[in-house]
C-alpha cells in the first residue's frame, strides 16, 4: 500500500474515495472541502453521528462527477487519540475493499488532526487492517481488490512530520504482519526448524543481521537441559536461534530481546484439555516477535547492536518426555524441579535469558506466552509487564502507550519468591496456585543475574480478543514489534 501527504485543499478525484475522519458535531458543520457544501446534510440523511467505530458511505455530486465519500467517526474530540485514528483507518480500508475502490483520499477533522502522530497512526491501522492470512487456501480470493494508496491531505506546515508518520508507522506494521504469518502457520507447518529458516532468510536480506542456529547437540554441550528436557518428546529438533544487528558507526549500547519459540503445546506428560489445543500453536507468538523485529531492523536503523534469542521446540507426550518430577540443571547451573510440565515457556526461556545474559546487554525484554493468569488480571486489553529495574519497566510502559501495545505492570517483590521454593532442587516451575503470572516471572528473574530484564507476558494480548479494526480477535495479532521497535527508538 502506498501512502502519500499533500497539501489541503484536497479535491474530488474521478476513480478515487474521498474520506474524512470527524470527531463528534464535525459531521454537522464539516467546512474541509468547500466543494461538499451539501455533506452535512447528507450525512444527517444516511443517519451517520461521528461517534467512535462507526462508519458510513455516502455519495456528493462535485460538478458532473458523482464521488463516493467515506464518513469515519472518530469519537468525542477531547478523546481523538492516535489508537482512534488507528482503528479508523482500519475500518477504512475494510469498507474500501468492500466498495471495491482501490485510491482514497483523506482529510482529517480538527479533532483527528490534532493527534499526537495522525500520519503513523493511520498507516499503521491502514497496513494492520489489510492482512490477511490466505497461506493455505487452495483457492484465496482472487475477486478481492486491496486498496493501493491512501493520499493524506494535510496544512503545509504538517506535511513533513505526516510523512515520517507514514513511512514509520507502515514499518512497523509490516514488522508485525510478519509476525501475524509466523505465528498464523499450522504447527505442522511452523516448527522450530521452520523458524531457524526464516531466520537465516532475513539475513540474506542484507548486512547488517547475522544468524546462528544452535542444535542440540550444540546446546546439550552448553548445559542447557531445561530447553532440552522439553523437547524430548517431540520427533522435532529443538532449536536455540540467535540473531545480531548490528548498526552503522558505532553502537550506542548492546540491548537483547528474547521470545518463547514454542512451536506447539500440548502440555506434554501434563496434557491439556482437547478444547482449542488448536491455538497452542500461537505458543510461539513471542519468538515472532523478535523475527518480525528483525525483519524491520535494517529499515529501522537503530542506533543500538540488538541480539535476538527464541528458544524453539515442541512440548508433546511421548515415551521419552519429560515427566512430572524430574530435574534438570539450567544453562547457568540453577536445578529445576519439574513439578507441570505444562510449565514449559518458563523452562525454555530460562537458558535462552542465562545465555542472553553472558553477552552483558545493557538491558534485555524478553516476550512469551507464558500464563493463563494474565488474562484473568488483565484481560485480551494490555499485556503484563514485570521487571528487575524499574527505569526499564517503566521505559516499556511510556512505548506501549507510544506504540498502542499497552502494558501494566505487577510487582516481581521478595515476598513470591517462597511459591517457586523447591524440596528436592533449586527451584520449581510452578507456584502454589496464587500468583500465577507473577510466579512466571519471579521464576524467569533467576536466570538473568544482574541484566535490567522486563518480562512481557503476551498471553491475553498475543491473539483472542475484541475487534479493534486493525485486528478481529481472530489470529495472530502480531504483537510485541510495534512496542520494541519503540522501545529501541525511545532509547536512541
Amino acid at each position: 500500500m502506498k501512502f502519500t501527504a499533500t497539501p489541503r485543499p484536497a479535491k474530488a478525484r474521478k476513480g478515487r474515495a474521498l474520506a474524512l475522519f470527524l470527531a463528534e458535531e464535525e459531521e454537522a458543520r464539516h467546512s474541509l472541502l468547500p466543494e461538499l457544501e451539501r455533506l452535512p446534510a447528507l450525512a444527517q440523511a444516511a443517519g451517520f453521528k461521528a461517534k467512535r467505530e462507526r462508519i458510513a458511505t455516502v455519495t456528493a455530486e462535485v460538478g458532473a462527477t458523482a464521488v463516493p465519500v467515506v464518513l469515519v467517526g472518530m469519537g468525542a474530540r477531547e478523546k481523538v487519540d492516535d489508537e482512534a485514528l488507528r482503528q479508523g483507518a482500519a475500518r477504512l480500508v475494510k469498507q474500501l475493499e468492500a466498495m471495491g475502490v482501490e485510491r482514497c483520499d483523506l482529510c482529517l477533522g480538527a479533532g483527528a488532526e490534532e493527534a499526537h502522530d495522525p500520519g503513523r497512526a493511520i498507516a499503521e491501522g491502514a497496513v494492520l487492517g489489510s492482512y490477511r492470512f490466505e497461506a493455505f487456501k487452495s483457492e484465496p480470493d482472487k475477486e478481492r481488490k486491496p486498496v493501493k494508496e491512501l493520499a493524506l491531505h494535510l496544512p503545509e506546515s504538517r506535511l513533513d512530520c505526516a510523512r515520517e508518520g507514514l513511512a514509520f508507522g507502515a514499518l512497523l506494521a509490516r514488522g508485525a504482519c510478519f509476525a501475524r504469518d509466523l505465528a498464523n502457520r499450522p504447527g505442522n507447518a511452523c516448527t522450530p526448524t521452520y523458524l531457524a529458516q526464516q531466520a537465516r532468510a532475513l539475513a540474506k536480506k542484507g548486512g547488517r543481521v547475522k544468524v546462528r542456529v544452535l542444535s542440540e547437540a550444540q546446546m546439550r554441550r552448553l548445559g542447557m537441559n531445561a530447553l532440552l528436557g522439553v523437547s524430548k518428546g517431540s520427533a522435532e529438533e529443538a532449536k536455540l536461534i540467535c540473531l545480531e544487528y548490528t548498526p552503522k558507526g558505532r553502537a550506542s549500547e548492546t540491548v537483547a530481546v528474547v521470545g518463547k519459540g514454542l512451536t506447539f503445546d500440548s502440555g506434554g506428560i501434563s496434557l491439556k484439555p482437547g478444547k482449542k489445543m488448536d491455538e497452542m500453536k500461537y505458543d510461539m507468538c513471542g519468538g515472532a516477535a523478535v523475527l518480525g523485529l528483525f525483519s524491520i531492523l535494517e529499515e529501522l536503523a537503530p542506533r543500538q547492536r540488538v541480539l535476538g534469542f527464541v528458544p524453539s521446540s515442541e512440548n508433546l507426550p511421548d515415551a521419552a518426555a519429560q515427566k512430572p518430577g524430574d530435574i534438570v540443571t539450567a544453562f547457568n547451573g540453577k536445578t529445576i524441579e519439574i513439578l507441570n510440565t505444562d510449565a514449559e515457556g518458563r523452562l525454555i526461556l530460562a537458558d535462552a535469558l542465562a545465555y542472553a545474559a553472558t553477552f552483558e546487554p545493557a538491558a534485555m525484554v524478553d516476550l512469551a506466552t507464558l500464563t493463563g493468569a494474565v488474562i484473568t488480571c488483565l484481560g485480551h486489553v494490555a499485556t503484563g509487564v514485570m521487571a528487575n529495574d524499574d527505569g526499564l519497566r517503566d521505559q516499556i510502559v511510556a512505548a506501549g502507550e507510544r506504540s498502542g501495545e499497552r502494558c501494566w505492570p505487577l510487582p516481581l517483590w521478595d515476598d513470591y519468591h517462597k511459591a517457586i521454593e523447591a524440596k528436592t532442587a533449586d527451584i520449581q516451575n510452578i507456584g502454589d496456585g496464587t500468583a500465577g503470572t507473577i510466579n512466571g516471572g519471579m521464576f524467569l528473574k533467576e536466570f538473568v543475574g544482574e541484566v535490567p530484564w522486563a518480562h512481557l507476558d503476551i498471553a491475553g494480548t498475543a491473539w483472542g480478543g475484541r475487534d479493534v479494526g486493525y485486528y478481529d480477535g481472530k489470529g495472530a495479532a502480531g504483537v510485541g514489534v510495534r512496542l520494541l521497535a519503540q522501545w529501541l527508538t525511545d532509547r536512541a
